[in-house]
């Protein structure tokens, strides 16, 4: 176990260090704004919200940036697969965003566009994984139907003999998951939003207007109080307890999922795609000179 985060982490330092927040910067006592979280969820709003106008939000990391889930997220950029127009062009601005940042901030995303698999591997997955990919395409997703010697050919570790057909966007793949929040949080900075590190929340506080509860702030587990007008909650697997605090549920519940990162591999090239396999409840990439393959439960 330790010499596979230690594999994760020579791959994933990178963006620590760009790190540039500090904790010595005074807490604000007002803001339009206050961003709880400081994970790839939270520094994503926040960097969207001043690109929307509004320049007086704070951003409080309770740790520090990416200390949560997001520094060990598998990164993967996927277009592919959803029946949703609104969810599809979700994920193509946001290849398209993981793409641009770089030139826009100087932060590296680890952005690879090396092409994503989806296998489907009996007949009731290759119906739908094709209804999909008809709705996909009118969608502007390119996505592709090859045969397991394609398939093969992209990925040549894979097994194929019990595939029906792969669905491939050339155009989709990974990310850096700390590099991508680095540069979402730099390109925050640069429209001036503030990002604090070592300061917690508490609580939400309230007030009733005409009979409706609105958010009035938060108090840090300093003791400190920010009057905000809006306060977003980013809290990750922390969210569900501190929205109970105002009696708002958020239907989030953390749950444990594992993958593998293996030392060096021969033959394994870094530029292979993503492949996913529902079948089978897992997902393989290359990760540095290995592979990392995730697990998900049936």
């Amino acid at each position: 176990d330790g010499i596979m985060l230690r594999n994760l982490l020579k791959v994933r330092k990178s963006g620590w260090k760009q790190r540039a927040f500090s904790s010595n910067s005074p807490v604000p006592k007002q803001a339009r704004a206050v961003v709880i979280g400081g994970g790839i969820i939270g520094n994503s709003v926040a960097y969207h919200l001043a690109k929307m106008g509004m320049k007086d939000v704070v951003l409080l990391e309770q740790q520090q940036v990416t200390a949560g889930t997001t520094w060990h997220a598998a990164g993967l950029m996927v277009t592919f697969g959803s029946m949703n127009e609104t969810s599809t062009d979700m994920r193509k601005y946001t290849r398209k965003l993981y793409s641009e940042l770089e030139a826009e901030t100087g932060q590296a995303t680890g952005f690879k566009p090396v092409g994503f698999i989806e296998l489907a591997a009996d007949a009731d997955r290759l119906e739908e994984y094709r209804r999909i990919s008809a709705i996909n395409r009118k969608h502007g997703v390119d996505v592709h139907e090859i045969s397991p010697q394609e398939v093969q050919k992209l990925f040549p570790l894979c097994r194929v003999d019990d595939i029906q057909a792969g669905f491939y966007v050339k155009e989709d793949g990974r990310v850096n998951p700390v590099d991508v929040t680095m540069a979402l949080a730099k390109g925050a900075r640069m429209q001036g939003v503030k990002i604090l590190e070592n300061v917690g929340v508490a609580d939400i506080t309230e007030k009733v207007f005409n009979g409706h509860r609105r958010v009035t702030g938060v108090v840090t587990t300093a003791g400190e109080v920010i009057e905000a007008e809006y306060v977003i909650n980013c809290a990750g697997m922390w969210a569900r307890q501190l929205g109970e605090k105002n009696r708002v549920v958020i239907p989030n519940q953390a749950a444990e999922h594992y993958y593998i990162v293996t030392d060096a591999m021969p033959n394994v090239d870094p530029n292979w795609p993503v492949v996913e396999d529902p079948s089978s409840y897992t997902y393989i990439r290359p990760e540095g000179s290995g592979l990392m393959v995730g697990l998900f439960e049936p």
